[in-house]
């Protein structure tokens, strides 16, 4: 469990896990707090006349953001596609395929967060993972 006075630097890491997605109960179990402190902690971001508190919206800020990203992405490759191949230019081309190559890391860091947390709730269910699970549970991690 964390200690008094710990809040200082845990608040900013289970912010961030929650932006990621994460629950209350696994933020809790990763960082050693209560459900209730974390509970307590969102509530207490919560400006009076704000709909929402600061951790909420940070989650919906950071799936804004990855949304506005595949948008613009999709935009642009609508747009070269109605270009003739004449007209269409290298900074053109860069620009896209440093945001196709953003969005891919984005997608393979979700797709890794997903396993991991799969593999951490399996191994909180049994207490204890054979070497042959952890094996699985890396290559399901790095996709191999």
């Amino acid at each position: 469990m964390a200690r008094k006075g710990d809040r200082a630097h845990l608040e900013p890491q289970a912010i961030r896990l929650y932006a990621d997605g994460r629950g209350l109960s696994d933020i809790a179990a990763l960082l050693g707090v209560s459900v209730t402190s974390l509970s307590r902690w969102k509530e207490e971001s919560r400006i009076p006349s704000a709909g929402m508190d600061e951790w909420d919206r940070a989650r919906m800020q950071k799936r804004s953001n990855i949304q506005r990203l595949r948008d613009l992405f999709e935009d642009q490759l609508q747009f070269l596609e109605g270009v003739s191949a004449a007209e269409r230019s290298a900074p053109m081309m860069d620009t896209l395929s440093k945001m196709g190559s953003l969005l891919e890391r984005w997608d393979k860091i979700e797709r890794t967060q997903q396993v991991v947390e799969a593999v951490f709730k399996e191994g909180e269910r049994s207490r204890e993972m054979t070497p042959e699970q952890l094996q699985e549970a890396i290559r399901k991690v790095y996709g191999v």
